[in-house]
C-alpha cells in the first residue's frame, strides 16, 4: 500500500461514512466518481478520492459503504490494481467492467430493499444513469452532505495543496524562461511547461496559453496557437495542476518587451483586487462574500458587464479533490440565488481558493491574474509564490 495521506485518516473517513449512515437513517452509501482526468469538467471525482486518496484518471468508479462492507468497484484490472495499491486491505476491491458498475453496486447495497444514500449520480453517462435510477428505487441524494464533509481539511491535505502550488510556480518559471529563447514557439512552450509539471510529480499538468499584443481568450490546444512569439507580444497563461489529487492553479501575464502603461495599470489593479480578496478570507465570514467582493471590484474598472464581456471566466473557485470544490460552487457563483445565502458555507481554516480576477479591456484584450489562497486561523496566505504582476521576458 502507498498513500499520500495517513492511513489513519482514511480509517477515520470510512468511520465517518458509517456514522453518516446512522445519522441519516441509511442502510448504505453508494458514491460515483467521474474520471479525475476531466478536471474542470467534473465535480464528482473527489467523491471516492476523499475516502480512498485515489480516483482513476480516465475511468469512472463506484464505492459502496454499508455497516459491514466497504467495497470499491473498479471498471477494469488496471483501476483495480491502482486502488489496491492505494488502500491495501481497508477496502475490498472488485472488478465489474464499465457496464457492470451499477449492477454490482446495487447487489452489494441491496438496492431493491435498502434505503441508499447516493452521491455523484448527476455525472453518470445517460446509459448508466438510466440503469441506476431503475436499480435504486429507495435512493436518497446525499451530495450536499458529502460535499460539506469534504470542506473539513486535514493538515496533510493542506501539504498536498502546497506542493501542487509549488509545482505550478515551477511551471510558470519554465514558461517564461523558454519564452525568452529566440526561437521559442507557443506550441513548444505549452509542451515544455506541461512536461515540467509532470517531471515534478503532478498527476494533472495542463496549460492554457494566449500570445500576441491583445490576447482575446484562453487557448487549450496546440493547433489554436500562433507559430511564433514576436517582440512586444504578451505571453498570458494559466496552469492547472493536481498533485496526489489536490489542485492548484496560477495565472500570469508576461511581456516580451516593455509593457504599455495601460497594461501596467491593469496589472496593478488586478493585484489590488486579489489582495482585497485575500484580506476578506477571514474564518467565520460567509464564503459568498468573496465572489461578491471580486465581482464588485471588477465592475468598478471594467466597461463590460459579466454578460457583455467578450471573454470572462469565473473570478474565483474553491480548490480541492476537484478543480472546482463542489461544496463551494454555489456560494461562489455570481449568478447564485442570493435568497439561499443565509444557509451557505462559512470560511474555515484549511479551505483553499483560486482567486483569478479576469476581464476584457478595450485595446488590451483579456487580462488576468491568478493565485492559490489558503485560509488560516488568523486570515489567509498565498500558496503560490511566483512573482506577481507583469513578468519581464528578456
Amino acid at each position: 500500500m502507498t498513500t499520500a495521506l495517513p492511513i489513519a485518516l482514511l480509517h477515520q473517513r470510512l468511520s465517518a461514512g458509517r456514522e453518516l449512515l446512522e445519522r441519516h437513517g441509511l442502510d448504505a452509501i453508494v458514491a460515483f466518481s467521474a474520471p479525475r482526468g476531466l478536471a474542470a469538467a467534473t465535480q464528482s471525482s473527489g467523491n471516492i478520492g476523499w475516502f480512498t486518496n485515489f480516483t482513476p484518471m480516465w475511468a469512472p468508479s463506484m464505492l459502496v459503504i454499508t455497516p459491514s462492507d466497504a467495497v470499491i468497484i473498479a471498471p477494469g484490472k488496471n483501476e483495480a490494481r491502482l486502488f489496491t495499491t492505494r488502500v491495501g486491505g481497508l477496502y475490498q476491491v472488485e472488478i465489474a467492467g464499465p457496464a457492470g458498475l451499477v449492477a454490482r453496486a446495487s447487489a452489494i447495497a441491496h438496492a431493491s430493499r435498502w434505503r441508499v444514500g447516493v452521491a455523484g449520480a448527476d455525472e453518470m453517462t445517460a446509459k448508466l444513469a438510466a440503469t441506476f435510477a431503475s436499480s435504486f428505487p429507495r435512493m436518497v441524494r446525499i451530495d450536499p452532505i458529502l460535499q460539506a464533509m469534504r470542506l473539513d481539511r486535514d493538515p496533510a491535505e493542506t501539504a498536498l495543496h502546497r506542493r501542487a502550488a509549488e509545482i505550478s510556480d515551477a511551471m510558470l518559471a519554465r514558461a517564461f524562461a523558454y519564452a525568452a529563447e529566440p526561437q521559442a514557439t507557443p506550441a513548444r512552450l505549452m509542451a515544455e511547461v506541461e512536461h515540467a509539471g509532470r517531471a515534478l510529480g503532478a498527476d494533472v499538468s495542463r496549460l492554457w496559453l494566449s500570445t500576441g499584443p491583445e490576447p482575446p481568450v484562453t487557448y487549450f490546444e496546440m493547433f489554436e496557437l500562433p507559430l511564433s512569439i514576436a517582440p512586444g507580444d504578451r505571453v498570458q497563461l494559466g496552469t492547472m495542476v493536481s498533485f496526489e489529487g489536490y489542485f492548484a492553479q496560477g495565472l500570469r501575464i508576461g511581456s516580451r518587451g516593455k509593457p504599455a502603461p495601460e497594461l501596467s495599470d491593469a496589472a496593478a489593479r488586478l493585484l489590488d483586487i486579489q489582495d482585497a480578496a485575500l484580506a476578506a478570507l477571514v474564518p467565520g465570514r460567509p464564503v459568498h462574500e468573496l465572489v461578491d467582493l471580486l465581482e464588485a471590484r471588477i465592475d468598478a474598472i471594467c466597461p463590460y458587464t459579466r454578460d457583455s464581456d467578450p471573454f470572462r471566466f469565473q473570478s474565483c473557485h474553491g480548490l480541492g479533490l476537484d478543480y472546482s470544490e463542489p461544496g463551494l460552487a454555489e456560494a461562489l457563483s455570481p449568478r447564485r440565488d442570493k435568497n439561499r445565502d443565509a444557509d451557505g458555507p462559512l470560511l474555515r481554516p484549511g479551505m483553499v481558493f483560486e482567486i483569478h480576477p479576469n476581464f476584457t479591456l478595450p485595446g488590451l484584450g483579456h487580462v488576468c491574474a491568478g493565485d492559490v489562497a489558503l485560509v488560516t486561523d488568523s486570515g489567509a496566505e498565498w500558496l503560490t509564490r511566483f512573482p506577481r504582476g507583469i513578468f519581464p521576458i528578456d
